[in-house]
Parts: structure tokens; C-alpha cells; sequence
């Protein structure tokens, strides 16, 4: 008996049906994620999680030392009690120094020098790098500062009797002033009456009133500040 076989027959649409089959079984094996390999070491740490193992560490703040002896000016970080001038290898003190009973002498510093409410400066000289003045001073003291003289309360020196880069008048304190007074920066959180000269920033904070005759370069006075004063201002030639 013969046998009789029928032949498989596929027309044009199960042929184009097989190959979107054959192409998505393809791309699916292509894109699954490979397995892990295996690891004898501890995990690393996940991302976005803090490293026990790292130290942050902060830059020291700069600012600038005149050597009282050259004039010399030269940038410094963190603090020292004493260095030597970068130019004439002089000495310079860096101590801080608080005077709370009546003083005569001399002090030369490149740190701060406080006078508070109950000392007083007497036929003194004092030279530092910032001078808080809240007790009293006599007509024959002297005071030089390379940074800030803030005048904060007890006697008010007359301007031929400092030289300052920068002043600061405290808040709820008034200072007025009888001769013209030229500085660098000038920060009023107090009260200020006189006839001022700024080559920087005259800055009025909340609380802060400027009476008298104002020339600078710059001027800033945020809410809560005062103004009662003739002011020129002119901008600061840029550096060539």
C-alpha cells in the first residue's frame, strides 16, 4: 500500500508573521542584563551615600599684615602669635590685647586691641590691626590701625588723633565728628555726623544714619538705614 504524505504549505502571511516572531525573541535576549559575576570583596558604596573614608577640610581664612616698621603689606592664613615681615624680616607681634583699667604706653600689634568700658587710653600710642574702642581716650593718644577701628561707645577721638583703613560706628552708638575724616570702607551701625571721604564702600546698615557731607565711590543703605547727608558719589577709576 503506498503512503501518501501531504506537504506542509505556508502562505505570504505566516511567512511574515515567523520573522516579527524571530525578531522580537532576538531582541529580547539581546537586551536582558547580563548575570553578576560573582565577588569576594565588599559592595561599594552606593551612590549619592556618604564615604566614611573622606574628610572634608576648610581652607584657614586670609588677611592682610603691614609690617609697623617697612609699611610693608602681605597676606597671612590662619593665626600665629608672631611672624616676621615678609620684606625687612622684622618681628611682628600677632597677639590680642584687652585693656580694662587706665593705659600708658605703647602697643604695637598685628591683632586686635579692645579697650572696654572701663579702661581708658592715656598719653598712649597704639598701633594693631583692629582697634575696639569702648572705654575712654584723652587728646594726647594716638591710634593707627591697618584694618578696622570700631568705635563703640565711651569717648569719641578726633580723626587728626587716628589714621584707619576702614571704621565701623557699633549699633546704638553716635559719633560726631568735628574734622573731616577720609578712610577705605565705612560701616554704619550707629550713628555717624561729620564731613566723610570713602575711596570704598559706605555701607548704612539697619539701624545705621549718616548726617553731614558724603564723597565716595560706592554707597549701599539696606532697608532700616538712614540718610540725611549731601552726598557726591563717582565711581573709582578701574586699575590699568
Amino acid at each position: 500500500m503506498a503512503l501518501n504524505k501531504k506537504a506542509n504549505m505556508m502562505d505570504g502571511f505566516d511567512v511574515v508573521r515567523s520573522l516579527d516572531r524571530a525578531r522580537e525573541a532576538a531582541a529580547r535576549t539581546s537586551s536582558a542584563p547580563p548575570p553578576p559575576a560573582p565577588s569576594s570583596g565588599p559592595l561599594p558604596p552606593a551612590p549619592g551615600a556618604p564615604n566614611p573614608h573622606i574628610v572634608k577640610t576648610i581652607r584657614p581664612s586670609q588677611h592682610t599684615v603691614r609690617c609697623f616698621e617697612c609699611g610693608y603689606e602681605f597676606k597671612i592664613s590662619g593665626t600665629t602669635r608672631t611672624l616676621y615681615c615678609a620684606k625687612c624680616r622684622a618681628k611682628i607681634d600677632m597677639g590680642d590685647y584687652t585693656i580694662d583699667r587706665p593705659f600708658t604706653g605703647e602697643i604695637c600689634t598685628g591683632g586686635t586691641v579692645r579697650v572696654l568700658p572701663s579702661g581708658c587710653l592715656v598719653n598712649a600710642r597704639v598701633r594693631a590691626g583692629n582697634i575696639i574702642l569702648e572705654g575712654g581716650i584723652d587728646s594726647s593718644t594716638t591710634l593707627e590701625c591697618t584694618q578696622w577701628l570700631e568705635l563703640a561707645g565711651g569717648a569719641t577721638p578726633s580723626p587728626r588723633q587716628f589714621t584707619a583703613r576702614n571704621l565701623r560706628i557699633a549699633a546704638n552708638h553716635s559719633v560726631r565728628l568735628a574734622h573731616k575724616l577720609l578712610v577705605h570702607h565705612l560701616e554704619l551701625r550707629g550713628e555717624l555726623e561729620g564731613d566723610i571721604e570713602a575711596t570704598g564702600l559706605v555701607d548704612i546698615r539697619d539701624g545705621g544714619h549718616l548726617k553731614g557731607i558724603l564723597r565716595g565711590a560706592h554707597l549701599q543703605v539696606e532697608e532700616g538705614g538712614g540718610l540725611s547727608a549731601r552726598v557726591f558719589i563717582w565711581p573709582q577709576d578701574p586699575a590699568p
